[in-house]
């Protein structure tokens, strides 16, 4: 139930209500867990201390015992279908509604399938905190309301704009280049003809420049298996990620170009300017190609995001930093770079040199000496 939602997590759902709302907790739980009380005084003499103990229990519930259903079933978005259930023309809310749950504004708000409505069924499970970005988006996945929030088009755009919530969305994402950019011009329609696109993306139509997610919401989002995309939208001229040098949506595709090069491009293309007193003390080497800075950085999710850029783009130039994170001291780090390895490598490094991201230095740094030579590589990176 949404209630319980709502005293299970606060902090998490509180922020994602469309309207302020105040739940009548002790009266909530009498009526809804009546085995939590010890029925010995009313809801309204419970103290302060009392209560606490009284949540605590709560949150100790077994969901397999107490919860309506387990996952994402039709009523963790609908919330209660019981009237939909018995009769399909009467639609669910997109809202909560009880007699223990009051709106602050004192009115009942729209209960409809408006675009703020959508986006806090949304917000329910894909909003928190997260380690950050220099641009404030989270570093990794799952928190993609919160992200899409601090930037740009959400005071419009809905999540289902791109993702349909019937459907699962699989191991690879469904959607054609073509689709996710139609989503985009649906609203931005300045950008419908080829040569009006053109003159604000600077690369030719259809090549992977000229796709609004891959420069407005690049692929910076650690992921279960895979880097994903931001969903803040922002600028490449945004001047907190390339002044921290963290991943920028340009080098992201021009792995082998230089910070120098990228500042040039942007202040001709876009007239962007950038702090030369921050480029200068956050990129040791100006002339260097970012792509291999990042692979070797501080930033330990930026290193992360490069290994598999570099494995996305078939970058065997970068192979040696590569192999050099596979002695990263992230555990996660090692495992996008063993990925990363073997797809450039078309090696399995468990059954090739008994390598495996998990293993403890010791075991783990003889193994990358033998890859090495194997392949030809002369020492750097991670495991000098």
């Amino acid at each position: 139930a949404f209630g319980d939602m709502m005293i299970r997590n606060p902090k998490r759902i509180g922020p994602s209500l469309p309207e302020p709302s105040v739940l009548e907790m002790n009266e909530y739980i009498a009526s809804v867990r009546p085995q939590l009380w010890d029925g010995l005084r009313p809801p309204s003499a419970l103290s302060s201390d009392a209560l606490k103990s009284l949540i605590d229990d709560y949150v100790g519930l077994d969901a397999r015992d107490d919860a309506i259903a387990l996952g994402v079933s039709c009523e963790a978005c609908h919330l209660g279908c019981l009237q939909h259930a018995e009769d399909e023309k009467k639609k669910p809310a997109f809202t909560a509604s009880s007699p223990y749950l009051h709106l602050l504004r004192n009115a009942r708000g729209d209960n409809g399938r408006s675009q703020q409505n959508i986006n806090a069924i949304c917000a329910r499970c894909h909003t928190g905190q997260r380690p950050t970005y220099a641009a404030g988006m989270s570093t990794w996945n799952s928190t993609e309301h919160s992200d899409a929030m601090r930037g740009a088009c959400y005071s419009q755009l809905s999540c289902i704009k791109c993702h349909d919530p019937h459907a699962a969305t699989g191991k690879v994402w469904p959607k054609t280049p073509e689709q996710d950019d139609a989503s985009c011009i649906d609203c931005h329609q300045e950008y419908t003809q080829p040569e009006v696109r053109f003159e604000h993306t600077k690369h030719p139509a259809g090549s992977p420049g000229d796709r609004c997610m891959n420069c407005h919401m690049p692929q910076i989002n650690e992921g279960m298996q895979d880097v994903v995309r931001t969903h803040t939208i922002f600028s490449p001229t945004q001047a907190d990620m390339i002044h921290e040098n963290q991943p920028n949506a340009c080098n992201l595709c021009h792995l082998d170009k230089s910070i120098e090069w990228t500042v040039k491009t942007l202040g001709e293309w876009y007239a962007a300017e950038f702090d030369p007193g921050k480029i200068q003390e956050n990129y040791p080497n100006p002339d260097q190609a970012v792509g291999l800075g990042w692979l070797t950085g501080k930033h330990q999710p930026t290193r992360l995001v490069a290994a598999e850029a570099f494995a996305r783009q078939q970058a065997q130039w970068g192979l040696a930093e590569l192999v050099g994170m596979l002695n990263d001291p992230y555990l996660l780090n090692r495992q996008f770079a063993q990925k990363a390895v073997e797809l450039l490598t078309q090696r399995k490094l468990d059954a090739e040199v008994g390598y495996w991201y998990y293993q403890a230095p010791s075991e783990r740094e003889p193994r990358i000496a033998m890859l090495r030579k194997q392949l030809g590589l002369t020492a750097s990176g991670g495991d000098e």
